[in-house]
């Protein structure tokens, strides 16, 4: 009889190890059901994200042609300020030339007139030493 129930226990156990081995293969096939799903879902994610996605890169772009377009209005910006300030300093080394031309033009007309005097006076003085002698 003890021999029955050891025959007994040990057809228990092993009818115990195999549902053992048996959820422990179930648990196999879960995990791995499971991981296939993950895989789809993210996967389904992907695809739901990417219209998303190129809208938001969209939109990047957009903002980096209008930082852009701004900034080179504020470089015509600065560009026409500063070629409105050349124009203007032109201008005004414009004028200066020209009254330094007509300063000059002044001299030369004195000095012209200077010399002219000096020439009379050459003249006169050499006659009056003629006249002396």
């Amino acid at each position: 009889m003890e021999r029955k129930k050891d025959d007994a226990d040990g057809s228990r156990v092993q009818q115990l190890e195999e549902r053992v081995k048996n959820l422990e293969q179930m648990e196999e096939k879960m995990d791995s059901l499971k991981r296939k799903v993950d895989e789809v879902l993210l996967e389904r994610k992907k695809k739901a994200d990417e219209p998303r996605v190129g809208k938001l890169e969209e939109r990047v772009k957009n903002l980096e042609v209008m930082e852009s377009g701004f900034k080179m209005d504020c470089l015509k910006s600065k560009l026409e300020d500063v070629s409105l300030e050349k124009k203007k300093s032109d201008d005004a080394d414009g004028s200066r030339v020209q009254q330094l031309e007509e300063s000059v033009e002044n001299l030369e007309t004195m000095v012209s007139d200077l010399k002219a005097k000096l020439d009379e006076e050459k003249a006169k003085s050499s006659s009056d030493e003629f006249l002396l002698v």
